[in-house]
Formats: structure tokens, sequence, C-alpha cells
């Protein structure tokens, strides 16, 4: 994102913002993946993170949480209607404020009360179901590919490798790739 928000087509071409925010930097840009709304994370040291979505070319661009926070990796599900994020906790180089209650929540595309989903796991992703949110989490120091429905519950382990360093569901749902020791594997994703 290079602190703002920039596009380029991939035949070539001129490097064109697609915000005009001023100070705030822009974060974790994701598109839904039919392609016409984009999420991110809009930053001020002084009002903190929110979470923000607009068209794909950056306009109407409105807030979908409304309370502060230390907000990271939004991600649309598959039908765009919800987003995922984590909140997380500041500290050390960033405000220590709104730094409670972390964890991976879900809101609505449109906006709304953030709610919830799991403490402890982080990198929120969907892979064909709208209604399964795949995380990574850990146990007893490896790396764990988990999901769970919108609640947090019906939870299960997918994956889990002792010197894997991150997990990504394909958008079929059918596959899954992690990176170890430097090198990225790919496999079928079992049901189940």
């Amino acid at each position: 994102t290079l602190g703002k928000l920039w596009v380029k087509d991939v035949a070539g071409g001129a490097l064109r913002r697609l915000t005009s925010e001023g100070e705030a930097l822009e974060l974790w840009p994701a598109w839904s993946r039919d392609g016409k709304a984009l999420a991110w994370v809009q930053w001020t040291d002084a009002g903190l993170g929110r979470i923000m979505v607009g068209d794909a070319q950056g306009r109407n661009a409105r807030a979908v949480t409304q309370q502060p926070g230390h907000y990271a990796v939004p991600q649309f599900s598959p039908d765009g209607r919800t987003l995922v994020f984590e909140k997380r906790s500041g500290g050390y180089l960033t405000s220590p404020e709104q730094s409670e209650n972390t964890g991976v929540y879900r809101v609505a595309a449109s906006g709304g009360v953030p709610v919830l989903v799991s403490r402890g796991n982080s990198d929120p992703q969907f892979g064909a179901d709208n209604d399964r949110l795949f995380m990574l989490g850990r146990n007893g120091g490896k790396l764990q590919l988990l999901s769970s429905d919108l609640n947090g519950e019906a939870r299960r382990v997918h994956a889990e490798g002792e010197l894997a360093n991150d997990f990504r569901v394909s958008p079929d749902g059918r596959h899954l790739a992690f990176r170890q020791n430097y090198e990225v594997f790919a496999m079928p994703m079992l049901p189940g």
C-alpha cells in the first residue's frame, strides 16, 4: 500500500491513487471477490484506525467500524456482505488506547456493531463458503489453520505445522497453501 492506496493496470500505464484522503495512512487493502468493492484500514496516530469500505475506484468511502481501534487485515466474505478483521492491541510505537478485547471480528460490509468471533487467533480468511471462517492459531508452538462458523462455534483444525509460518485457503476452498523454510507448498484441502 505504501501508506496510500494505489493501482496500476497489469498491462502497464501510470500509477494512480484510489482515494483522496489527506494525512491518514491507508493499509491492508482487500478487494471483494466480484471486484466491485474495496476494504482497507484508515489510520492516524491521533484517531487510531477504522475499517473503511469504498467502491472499486476508492470512491464513496465510509467507515464500517464506529469505534477507533488497532484494526488489521480486513477480508470480504465470498458474497461481499460480511467483513472479517483483526482487532489488535497497541503500545510501544502506537497508542495503547482501545487495546482491549483483541481478536477476530465480523461486521456487515454496510457497517454496524462488530461481533467477536474468536480470541487469540489471527489472519481471518474465507474459502468458498460465506458461513465458514478460517484463521491462524497456535497450539504447543505449532501454527494451525483453524475454522469456525461466524459465531466462533463448530471449530475444526485443518492443518498444523511446526515449521509452517502461514496458511492460505484458496477461494474455492479446495486447496491450501503454506510457507515453510522459505518455500511455498500447495495441497488439497480435505473436507471435515
